[in-house]
């Protein structure tokens, strides 16, 4: 038996917020393991507040679950989190930040064209060098994003990344009483190495983790996410006295199963 075994894990998703990028780490997740994907609205722009209760609405009230929050979706989780609207058995932070993490860079995107922009193809190489960072998660982002286009409005996309270049959240960190893990992107180019340290300042019981690999680490490396994951869950959870520990990362092999 493995630490998430009958457990149910809550994902808030990215800029996306179709959830389609749960997909390559939902793949690798064991079958007994049941997952709760948050979607935002894809064709109705949402203030920051109405995002923060667009998921609340989504998460199951009364189960002991594991919230993972990937990017855009962090200071989300931060806010239900922290404001006591929820109250996981844990929380694991992925490639994300407490309040913006490129200001200048997202204010001058404000200044281009980026709802015309966002409707043309996207390089293969651009997104290996800006995004992915490296040939094969490049190929995976780019499939995601052709379906992302499909399915969500240039002004939605838009008007999230002025979201992020507004937010700020940290108020929220001292509420984090319950266990958190920090996955870290070794080789993001998106959220830059400094955002970990709101979190390292005043998050009572938080872990970090870094791993190999791009922004999109939960698409580019499922398995090592896994993994790492699973050894979190796992110390929570024998903590509370419901279970062993999970494996040390790089332990448990790592097989795909079909997408949720």
């Amino acid at each position: 038996m493995h630490p998430l075994s009958g457990r149910r894990i809550v994902f808030l998703p990215g800029l996306d917020g179709t959830g389609i990028s749960f997909e390559p780490f939902g793949a690798v997740l064991p079958d007994d393991v049941s997952v709760c994907v948050v979607r935002y609205p894809a064709d109705k722009p949402l203030s920051f507040e109405e995002t923060v209760c667009c998921a609340r609405d989504q998460i199951p009230w009364d189960e002991d679950v594991l919230v993972l929050a990937e990017s855009f979706s962090g200071p989300v989780a931060l806010a239900l989190v922290g404001s006591g609207l929820i109250n996981p058995a844990c929380l694991v932070l992925c490639s994300t930040f407490a309040r913006s993490p490129r200001p200048r860079m997202l204010k001058a995107l404000g200044l281009l064209p980026m709802e015309r922009m966002l409707k043309l193809p996207v390089p293969r190489m651009l997104l290996r060098l800006v995004v992915a960072g490296g040939a094969e998660s490049a190929d995976v982002l780019l499939g995601l994003w052709r379906r992302v286009r499909v399915m969500v409005s240039p002004e939605v996309l838009v008007h999230r990344l002025e979201m992020i270049r507004r937010v700020d959240v940290r108020e929220f960190l001292p509420g984090l009483s319950i266990p958190c893990l920090y996955l870290q992107a070794a080789s993001d180019r998106t959220v830059p190495e400094s955002a970990l340290f709101d979190f390292m300042e005043v998050v009572p019981d938080l872990r970090v983790r870094r791993i190999p690999g791009p922004h999109f680490i939960l698409q580019a490396r499922p398995c090592e996410s896994l993994e790492t994951i699973q050894h979190f869950a796992g110390l929570v959870w024998r903590s509370a006295g419901l279970g062993p520990p999970g494996p040390e990362p790089g332990n448990k092999a790592c097989q795909k199963r079909r997408t949720p």
